[in-house]
């Protein structure tokens, strides 16, 4: 190998292929036009719905005693963010936006709104991991946080891919305390399986 050819292979040495870029894309749902899975209850439970979301990817809503429950998937059941919610009534709010790497969502970034009741309001970016088998939330965004969608677009980025549903405690992003939420990994939900 001589001269021209020897210069280009070593340009390219020097220039390795750039890594695979981050975008985003939303999705906004509506109970209303979503698929009614199961019913109300005569207690507190309101009900689940199955709404599209990114590429195939369901969003998962249900709603008990002012609270809602949210987890994205395709087919498997029982995903850890199925389980958890905040502590206070809450809200889940449209729309989601989606981390997006090679075509494939990992992570989902979701707006909620929480209220005591009475007078205090507060708003979360809940970051959910999205595995192929299970989805968790892994990071906590105070809607009071500098800057709270570039943190939490800067979380799910550093975070989800690689986040242990099982056996990572979500990361908490915060200048006013912590979420009134249980900040444990999923394996020590009581009703959830981990092998």
């Amino acid at each position: 190998m001589k001269g021209p050819a020897l210069a280009f292979f070593a340009i390219l040495a020097a220039h390795p292929a750039a890594a695979s870029e981050i975008a985003s894309a939303c999705t906004a749902f509506d109970l209303d036009k979503c698929k009614h899975v199961e019913p109300a209850d005569e207690y507190v439970f309101e009900g689940s719905w199955s709404c599209h979301g990114y590429d195939g990817l369901e969003i998962i809503y249900s709603g008990e005693d002012a609270r809602s429950y949210v987890a994205f998937r395709r087919k498997v059941e029982d995903h850890c963010a199925q389980f958890k919610t905040f502590f206070t009534f809450n809200t889940a709010l449209s729309p989601v936006e989606w981390r997006i790497e090679d075509g494939k969502a990992f992570a989902a970034i979701e707006r909620w709104s929480l209220t005591d009741g009475e007078e205090k309001r507060s708003t979360w970016l809940v970051v959910t991991a999205l595995a192929e088998d299970d989805s968790c939330p892994a990071a906590y965004v105070s809607g009071a946080y500098p800057k709270a969608n570039e943190a939490a677009r800067k979380a799910a980025d550093e975070t989800a891919r690689n986040f242990s549903c099982a056996d990572d405690a979500p990361k908490v992003f915060s200048e006013t305390g912590d979420p009134p939420i249980e900040l444990k990994a999923c394996r020590a939900i009581e009703g959830l399986s981990y092998e």
